[in-house]
C-alpha cells in the first residue's frame, strides 16, 4: 500500500495508453486526455466539430470560453468513439440518449454498456462499463477553496469531522468527498436536489471508499464500489459502480491516444 493509501488520501493508479475494446462485466475503464490533444491535432479537431449534432452544437455555442469549448467537444468525441469501440460500431454508428438529470446513455434497445463523462480545467474523463451503472466526477484541486457554510450544508458529520482534522490540507479532503457524492449522483442519474449531507463516505484508501445512507436516504441501496485517482499531479477523479451482483469491478485507468480519435 502507498503512503497516500495508507492515510486515506488519492494517489496514482496504473496507467495504460492501450487496451482491448471488449469490455466485461467485471472491469470498468477510464479513459482521460487533456485539451492540448486538440491543441496539437487541428484535423482530429475540426473533425471532431463538424459530427456534432445541431443539439451539441447549440450547447458548444453557448460556452463563452475556449477551454470550455473544447472540454466539451473532447468529451462527445471521447464518448462516441470509446463507446463505439465497445459496441463495436462505427463512433456515429449508435445513439445518444439524454436519460435522468442529463445522465448520458446508449439509446439503441438492448445495450448493456454504459458511460458517464466529466471534465475540470483542461481534463476530460469517459468511464465506461458493461452491464452495471456507472459515475465519474472529476475536479482541478487549485480550485478556490469553497465557503465553510457549503462544506456544512453538503457533508455529514463525520465528514466534517475528517474534513477539519487536515488542517490546511481540508479542501482537497473535502474534495474527495464531493467528487464521490458526485460520481455517486451521476451513476444514479440524480441532481444534487438530494440532500447530499445524508450521504456518508468513509474513505481509507484510493479503492476502499464505502458510501453510507442517513435521515431520509436510509435504507438506500448501498452496493456500489467507489475508486479515487490521480490522473494529472492536480486533477482528482472519482469513479462508481453499481455492484448489486455483488463482484466488484476492477477499475483501469487509461491516458488516450490521439490515434483513437483519427476515427472520427
Amino acid at each position: 500500500m502507498s503512503e497516500d493509501a495508507a492515510a486515506g488520501r488519492p494517489g496514482h493508479t496504473t496507467e495504460m495508453t492501450t487496451g482491448s475494446s471488449r469490455l466485461e462485466a467485471a472491469e470498468v475503464r477510464v479513459w482521460h486526455a487533456g485539451i492540448d490533444l486538440l491543441a496539437q491535432h487541428p484535423a482530429i479537431e475540426a473533425r471532431a466539430f463538424a459530427r456534432l449534432g445541431a443539439a451539441d452544437l447549440a450547447r458548444y455555442g453557448r460556452f463563452r470560453h475556449d477551454i470550455d469549448r473544447r472540454m466539451f467537444l473532447l468529451g462527445r468525441a471521447m464518448a462516441r468513439v470509446l463507446v463505439g469501440r465497445a459496441l463495436g460500431r462505427p463512433p456515429l454508428a449508435w445513439t445518444w440518449r439524454e436519460g435522468p438529470r442529463g445522465r448520458p446513455e446508449v439509446g439503441d434497445p438492448g445495450s448493456a454498456v454504459r458511460f458517464n463523462v466529466a471534465h475540470s480545467a483542461g481534463l476530460v474523463v469517459c468511464a465506461l462499463v458493461h452491464g452495471r451503472e456507472v459515475g465519474v466526477d472529476a475536479e482541478h484541486l487549485d480550485r478556490r477553496p469553497p465557503e465553510s457554510a457549503v462544506v456544512e450544508r453538503y457533508c455529514s458529520p463525520d465528514e466534517i469531522a475528517d474534513i477539519r482534522a487536515w488542517g490546511d490540507a481540508w479542501c482537497d479532503r473535502f474534495l474527495v468527498y464531493w467528487t464521490l457524492k458526485e460520481a455517486y449522483l451521476k451513476a444514479r442519474g440524480l441532481g444534487i436536489a438530494v440532500p447530499l449531507a445524508e450521504i456518508s463516505f468513509t474513505v481509507r484508501s484510493e479503492t476502499d471508499a464505502a458510501i453510507a445512507f442517513r435521515g431520509s436516504l436510509a435504507g438506500t441501496d448501498d452496493r456500489w464500489a467507489f475508486t479515487l485517482a490521480r490522473p494529472t499531479p492536480r486533477h482528482l477523479v472519482a469513479v462508481a459502480a453499481s455492484t448489486s451482483d455483488g463482484d466488484r469491478p476492477a477499475v483501469a485507468f487509461h491516458e488516450l491516444d490521439a490515434s483513437m480519435l483519427e476515427g472520427l
